[in-house]
């Protein structure tokens, strides 16, 4: 058996009327009218079934930064920073230079991420890839970076020696850049 949906007519189930000629809304969300798609509701209606999508979302997030644990001095020129959820998965991007580094001394902190890590008992920890830095310290030492787990919050690493450490304000100047993403799971 076959149902063709012609947009003006709907099919009437259970739970509603089915009504689609580009668009469908799922869990009672309204569909768009400015084009073609599957629209989900604003606050996500989860299900206990592992092979059901129920969620889905585009936006932005302000990235924040901090430098010892303290944000006091650190401005931003640009600041760029995107992600789509799906289901339980996050994927983000992100890119920024600093105007100012501030006056502060210790390990850097890049926060703000749109929703917290899963926090898992074990190996929780999401790997951030930092595909590009400029006026930094850090000659030709790669970047990455992990989200930590059940935070909002990640920290960029520099690899030396086959080790890596967090990256600290002597790493970086007024004036560095970064773009990175990650992908995580809530």
């Amino acid at each position: 058996m076959a149902i063709v949906l012609d947009g003006t007519n709907g099919v009437t189930t259970n739970s509603g009327t089915l009504i689609s000629a580009s668009t469908i809304g799922v869990g009672g969300a309204t569909p768009s009218t400015s084009g073609a798609g599957i629209t989900f509701p604003a606050t996500q209606s989860a299900s206990t079934d592992a092979n059901t999508l129920d969620d889905y979302e585009e936006g932005t997030w302000t990235l924040g930064m901090t430098i010892g644990g303290s944000a006091t001095g650190i401005t931003f020129g640009n600041r760029v920073a995107t992600y789509t959820k799906i289901g339980r998965q996050v994927t983000i991007t992100f890119g920024f230079n600093l105007t100012s580094k501030g006056s502060n001394s210790g390990n850097i902190e890049l926060n703000g991420l749109p929703f917290t890590s899963f926090d898992p008992a074990a190996f929780g920890d999401c790997v951030v890839s930092f595909g590009y830095s400029d006026s930094t310290n850090l000659a030709a030492s790669p970047i990455m970076g992990l989200v930590a787990r059940g935070t909002t919050t990640m920290s960029p690493r520099k690899m030396s020696g086959g080790n890596t450490s967090i990256l600290t304000n002597t790493d970086i100047n007024n004036g560095s850049a970064f773009i990175g993403s990650a992908t995580y799971f809530v």
